[in-house]
């Protein structure tokens, strides 16, 4: 929970934030609707969306006319065309009648809590309909006071406490229905520190306003939060050092009976870190150790100590020995493939911590707890993880990855490609994306940087909406082989002009590259252009730091050179077939 003294200097920087930068050279327009006063959390916003590297402008909609303004194409919030709306209901503003006792409890509560969550549910959907690239970010505050907290009884009507509980309920299903609606939780990120601390009775009655400076301060936080999550910006793995930060004690001075790692006691908070860390794998992470150790020692624990909760299997890739941190972690890095941003070191030795901070700075380094105690929670609490919602992928990703081990051993004791791409029993499917695949599709977009020929970083409102637009296809792709299924691992975007196309991009997951699953894509790509008559395809080239790889992917490809990044083929004259020698099987549909 934030400090006043905290609360006071984000106040002050976002106040100067909004001194220093106009409404024109604003990068983000945020609309704010909400049940009560909520005016003064400006400043706020300003400083949590400067860390996120926006300037923002904003739009606060008279307070208690959250629908109004919704429904009403003619009304302010349209005007100022928002980027996204944070929209914030109070149950006790929505339920006012329950409050006043002019509404019994029974059906009568059962009816006006309908009435109020189809009331949302027709605000939001007007708003997404008529702003297809906007993305609506849901608060709901829970009541601060029941009708009659004289009754005792929980369930009895007259208290009213079923009916704001059921309100609750209703409200956090509403994003079931919309994949641009993002609940906020705002009464369980503040559980812990009680509601009082965000809340002031006497700025309700003077001004209206349900939250105070530290609960303005706290919803700004969250919705920051909750955007960073939506723009696919969570970190990929999670290098764990050993000896006192997996377990307690130094494995190659106290042996295997001498560590501390148990049921009870500190050895049980050590063992808590590693289930976080599973917890975390579970949701698409992947694991690596990092170690100045003894192979032999280290892995003993790991296949002999009966409370260790982590295995072998679980991790993606490890160096354990006397090499510097940093250059281990390059090789990791290197290994799987992924970006040095992509990674977070935990390390309970504050000069290894330093090390790697100044030595690879892309490289996320939290500054861990010294007492293990702390640390379960510490990590269960990082924020460099978030996501909204759950990809099929992302439950895959660390079973792909370690499926990955086990094609490269395959590959190294092949006489050729071919030879290779045979004895995976490859198949390829490519389909339009749709509503089970948009998700992951936005995902791929903001998260994919190497084999990525544009890095265009749509989100899932972009993607809608040109997913809607006939002058566009997209396709996702899909791979699974002997070993497994990759699930979604490419995205292809087609825009149509007449007779010409351009491929506006092409980008593939690390774990499929040199599978010949990037000449298949392209050869249904020209299909398509092909099909819809298409006589000249063009493809778009934007040269990054982290993709030097695919820069000649069109001119390899029979693409002539059309300037500014532009590559061209003339399907007329220059069809482009199916790789030759590929023996995958290819299953594409328009």
């Amino acid at each position: 929970m934030l400090t006043e003294r905290e609360v006071l200097s984000r106040q002050k920087a976002g106040v100067k934030l909004g001194q220093q930068t106009g409404q024109a050279a604003a990068t983000l327009r945020i609309g704010v609707l909400s049940s009560f006063g909520i005016e003064m959390m400006a400043p706020f916003l300003r400083e949590r969306f400067h860390h996120l590297g926006d300037s923002i402008s904003l739009y606060f909609g008279p307070f208690g006319q959250i629908t109004q303004e919704m429904l009403n194409p003619d009304s302010g919030l349209y005007r100022f065309q928002p980027d996204l709306v944070l929209a914030v209901v109070a149950a006790e503003d929505l339920l006012a009648p329950l409050l006043e006792l002019t509404v019994s409890g029974g059906p009568e509560a059962e009816a006006l809590l309908a009435a109020r969550v189809d009331e949302l549910r027709n605000g939001v959907n007007a708003l997404l309909n008529a702003r297809p690239g906007c993305t609506c970010y849901l608060a709901a505050l829970s009541q601060g006071q029941i009708p009659a907290p004289n009754i005792l009884d929980t369930v009895a009507p007259l208290r009213g406490q079923c009916a704001f509980q059921h309100f609750r309920e209703q409200v956090r299903k509403l994003p079931a229905g919309f994949s641009r609606l993002v609940l906020i939780d705002w009464d369980w990120h503040t559980a812990g520190d009680g509601a009082s601390q965000y809340h002031d009775d006497r700025l309700w009655y003077l001004a209206r306003m349900r939250l105070n400076a530290r609960g303005m301060a706290e919803l700004s936080r969250l919705l920051a939060r909750h955007v960073a999550a939506f723009r696919e910006s969570a970190k990929k793995v999670i290098v764990a050092d050993l000896d006192n930060t997996l377990w307690g004690g130094v494995v190659g001075e106290a042996g295997l009976a001498g560590i501390t790692l148990g049921q009870d006691g500190v050895g049980r908070a050590f063992k808590d870190f590693q289930r976080a860390l599973l917890a975390y794998r579970e949701t698409g992470v992947l694991l690596a150790l990092c170690s100045k150790n003894n192979p032999a020692d280290a892995w003993e624990v790991f296949d002999r100590h009966p409370e260790m909760a982590l295995k072998r299997n679980h991790f993606a890739a490890a160096r354990i020995n006397w090499t510097d941190k940093a250059q281990n972690i390059r090789e990791m890095a290197e290994e799987l493939n992924l970006g040095l941003d992509s990674f977070v070191f935990l390390d309970d030795n504050p000069v290894e911590r330093d090390w790697v901070r100044s030595a690879l700075p892309q490289v996320a380094v939290p500054e861990l707890p010294a007492d293990p105690a702390e640390r379960p929670r510490f990590l269960r609490e990082l924020e460099l993880f978030d996501k909204i919602r759950l990809t099929g992928e992302d439950r895959l990703r660390a079973e792909a990855y370690a499926a990955q081990a086990q094609r490269a051993g395959l590959r190294a004791g092949s006489n050729s490609l071919e030879d290779f791409l045979a004895s995976l029993e490859q198949v390829i499917t490519i389909d339009p994306v749709d509503d089970a695949t948009l998700g992951r599709a936005a995902q791929m977009c903001q998260r994919t940087n190497q084999f990525n020929l544009t890095t265009r970083r749509y989100t899932i409102a972009d993607l809608e909406r040109l997913r809607q637009n006939p002058q566009w296809e997209l396709h996702a792709v899909a791979v699974r082989d002997r070993y497994g299924d990759n699930g979604i691992v490419g995205l292809a975007m087609l825009h149509f002009e007449g007779r010409q196309a351009e491929i506006d991009t092409l980008l593939l997951s690390c774990r499929v590259l040199g599978r010949k699953v990037e000449d298949a894509l392209l050869s249904h790509l020209s299909q398509r252009a092909a099909a819809r008559g298409v006589a000249r395809l063009y493809g778009l080239y934007a040269p990054t730091a982290k993709n030097s790889q695919v820069a000649d992917f069109y001119p390899s490809r029979g693409f002539q050179p059309a300037g500014e990044g532009r590559f061209a083929v003339d399907l007329v004259a220059n069809f482009i077939p199916p790789a030759p020698g590929d023996p995958s099987e290819v299953s594409a549909h328009a």
